[in-house]
C-alpha cells in the first residue's frame, strides 16, 4: 500500500506510503484485502476498474487537489453496492465531498497527532482520519 500523501520527499518518492502502524492495525482488526486500488504506479487507474468483493478494501488515495473527492465518491458508490471499505484521508471536514459522501453516512475515526508517511522525514502538515464504509470501528 504505497498510495497517499503526494509531495516531495527526501527520497524523491512521488507520494508517500501508508504508515506501517496503520496497515498492521487494519490487517489485524479487519483482515483487509491485499488488493490496492491506488498503488504507486502511474499506469494503474483504480478509479476506472471494479474492485474485488469479500474482504474490506483499504484505500489511501492520492492527496493531490481534486483527486481525493473522486476516490471518496468511488468508495461511497461501492459501499452502496455492498463493498466494505476503509479509507485513509486528510480530515478536511469542510469539504463538499465530506458532507456529501462521508458525514452521517460512514463511521469516522479521527487519528490523534499527525502521521508520518513512508518516504518522508517529517510528519504531515494536516490531520488524518479513517473512514469506514460498512466496517465496524474496532
Amino acid at each position: 500500500m504505497t498510495s497517499g500523501y503526494y509531495g516531495s520527499s527526501k527520497n524523491s518518492h512521488p507520494h508517500g506510503g501508508t504508515p506501517e502502524t496503520i496497515l498492521i492495525r487494519l490487517r489485524e482488526l479487519h483482515e483487509i484485502s491485499d488488493f490496492d486500488p491506488c498503488p504507486n504506479n502511474p499506469t494503474f487507474d483504480g478509479l476506472s476498474i471494479d474492485w474485488p468483493k469479500g474482504k474490506p478494501i483499504f484505500v489511501n488515495p492520492p492527496y493531490t487537489r481534486g483527486q481525493i473527492s473522486k476516490w471518496v465518491k468511488k468508495c461511497y458508490d461501492f459501499y452502496l453496492q455492498g463493498y466494505q471499505i476503509i479509507m485513509l484521508i486528510p480530515s478536511y471536514t469542510d469539504t463538499k465531498y465530506f458532507h456529501d459522501y462521508i458525514y452521517k453516512i460512514a463511521d469516522i475515526e479521527f487519528l490523534k497527532g499527525r502521521l508520518q508517511f513512508k518516504g518522508y522525514t517529517q510528519k504531515a502538515s494536516f490531520p488524518s482520519m479513517l473512514v469506514y464504509y460498512g466496517v465496524e470501528i474496532k
